[in-house]
């Protein structure tokens, strides 16, 4: 979150998109499930959609399916990597819901997308873990004033 890229121009692409065409483009995507790549290639045709965008409305509408691409999360299952492609969100996808079967025993059931924000909420508490332990105050230091009385 904190490396978080705003793109102002992203906004004006969105609010410029037809309506018919975003509610076509999405009823495509929706409909291609289980089949990730088409759903992700069906959203990314509306301009200022790229595939972590798709991943974050395929994520919503299908988290059995489809994990939301985040930052923290692509990086604590891929390694230092931020490759906004269909090729890398793919296998990022693959790993999540592997991993999700392999947690699905014993009655627990769990999603891609599960896997993507118990993976998120690890890497932003560490860090906000990491940001209170260096701003503490040091314990360990004397004052040399001592209060005096009041009389």
């Amino acid at each position: 979150m904190e490396n978080l890229n705003i793109r102002p121009r992203l906004l004006d692409f969105v609010s410029s998109l037809d309506e018919a065409l975003v509610k076509s483009a999405s009823q495509k995507a929706f409909q291609s499930l289980p089949d990730i790549s088409k759903a992700i290639s069906e959203l990314t045709v509306l301009k200022g959609v790229g595939p972590a965008t798709a991943s974050a409305l395929l994520a919503a509408y299908a988290p059995d399916v489809a994990p939301f691409m985040s930052d923290e999360a692509m990086v604590a299952a891929l390694g230092n990597s931020k490759d906004y492609t269909l090729k890398q969100y793919l296998v990022f996808a693959d790993k999540l819901q592997n991993k999700a079967r392999e947690l699905s025993v014993e009655g627990d059931s769990y999603t891609p997308s599960d896997v993507e924000r118990a993976l998120w909420s690890s890497a932003v508490g560490t860090k906000l873990l990491d940001s209170l332990q260096n701003s503490e105050p040091n314990v360990n230091t004397k004052r040399n004033s001592k209060r005096k009385r009041k009389q």
